[in-house]
C-alpha cells in the first residue's frame, strides 16, 4: 500500500507543477477580457486571486470583467453583479491606495449604478476630487466623466482638450480625446489627434491601432489605417506589454478594415489568423460566419 502511495505522489508532482501560476492566470484574464469573453476572464481573474490575494490589478482587472458582464446580464442579476464589481475596486484600491484605475473604477459605479444599490453622484464627485489631488491627468479625464453624465458636452470636450495640452505624450489623454471626438462624428480630428501623437512616438502600436480602428469606423483613410495596422504587427513589444493590443485583436481589426474595404478574401485570412492565434476571439468568429 505504501509503495502504490509512492507512485501516485510521483504521478501527480509533474501534473502539480505545471499548475499555472496567479501571473499566467492574470495572463490568461486579459486576453480573454481583450477577445471579448468575459465568463472565460472573469474565471481567469478569479483563478489568479486564490493564487494570490494581494495584488491590487488582479481585483481590479476581475471588477472590470464583473462589471462588464452585469451590462450584458438579466436585470434580476444585474444589482448582484455591481455590487461584487464595486466591491473588488474597493478591495484593488484597499491593496493599492494609489491605484487610480481602482478610484476610476469606483467613480464609474456612483455613477452608473441606481440609488438603491449605492449609486451617488455625490460620491462620484468625490472619487473624481481624489483622482485629481492624485494624479492632474487622469483628474482630467475624472471630470470629463461628470460632465458627460450631466450631459455637458462642452466641459467634456475643454477636459479631454486640457489633459492633451498638459500632456502631449499620454497615450490615455490622445486616445481618450480620439475616442471621444471619434464617437461625436468628428472622425477627422481624431485621426490628427492620433498622427499627431504618432508623429512624436513613430511606430507606437496602440496609436498605430487607434487609428486604424477609428478609420475603419469611420470609413475615411482606410489605406492609412491599413497601413498602421500591418505596421503594428512588425513592432517588437507587441503582446509583451499588457496596454499594449496583442496581435490576435490587430489581425481581427485588419480584417475588419478590409471588409469596409470590400476586400472579403484577405478579411477572411485576417480572421482565421485572429482565431488561430487566439481561439477565445469570439468577435472574429461571428466575423468569418458574416463573410
Amino acid at each position: 500500500m505504501r509503495h502504490l502511495f509512492g507512485r501516485l505522489f510521483v504521478l501527480a508532482l509533474p501534473l502539480a507543477l505545471q499548475a499555472p501560476n496567479a501571473v499566467d492566470s492574470f495572463r490568461a484574464g486579459r486576453a480573454a477580457y481583450d477577445a471579448g469573453n468575459f465568463d472565460l476572464a472573469v474565471k481567469s481573474f478569479e483563478r489568479a486571486i486564490q493564487i494570490d490575494d494581494k495584488t491590487s490589478d488582479y481585483h481590479l482587472w476581475l471588477a472590470r470583467a464583473i462589471g462588464t458582464q452585469a451590462v450584458r446580464a438579466g436585470i434580476f442579476h444585474q444589482p448582484g453583479m455591481a455590487r461584487r464589481a464595486k466591491s473588488e475596486f474597493e478591495r484593488a484600491l484597499q491593496l493599492n491606495p494609489k491605484n487610480i484605475s481602482a478610484r476610476d473604477g469606483l467613480l464609474q459605479f456612483y455613477l452608473r449604478a441606481p440609488g438603491l444599490i449605492g449609486g451617488s453622484v455625490a460620491k462620484a464627485r468625490e472619487q473624481a476630487d481624489a483622482i485629481a489631488h492624485a494624479n492632474p491627468l487622469r483628474g482630467h479625464l475624472a471630470r470629463a466623466a461628470l460632465a458627460a453624465y450631466a450631459k455637458d458636452q462642452v466641459t467634456v470636450e475643454r477636459e479631454h482638450h486640457a489633459a492633451v495640452l498638459e500632456f502631449p505624450d499620454s497615450s490615455v489623454a490622445v486616445f481618450t480625446y480620439a475616442n471621444w471626438l471619434a464617437t461625436n462624428a468628428r472622425a477627422d480630428e481624431a485621426l490628427v489627434q492620433l498622427e499627431r501623437f504618432l508623429a512624436r512616438h513613430p511606430g507606437e502600436p496602440s496609436a498605430l491601432v487607434w487609428l486604424g480602428r477609428i478609420a475603419t469606423t469611420s470609413g475615411k483613410q482606410l489605406d492609412r489605417g491599413e497601413q498602421a495596422l500591418r505596421l503594428a504587427l512588425t513592432a517588437p513589444i507587441v503582446g509583451v506589454d499588457p496596454n499594449v493590443p496583442v496581435p490576435a485583436m490587430i489581425h481581427f481589426r485588419l480584417g475588419e478594415l478590409l471588409i469596409r474595404k470590400g476586400d472579403k478574401g484577405q478579411a477572411r485570412k485576417e480572421f482565421e489568423t485572429a482565431v488561430k492565434l487566439n481561439p477565445n476571439l469570439d468577435a472574429a468568429k461571428k466575423a468569418m460566419k458574416t463573410l
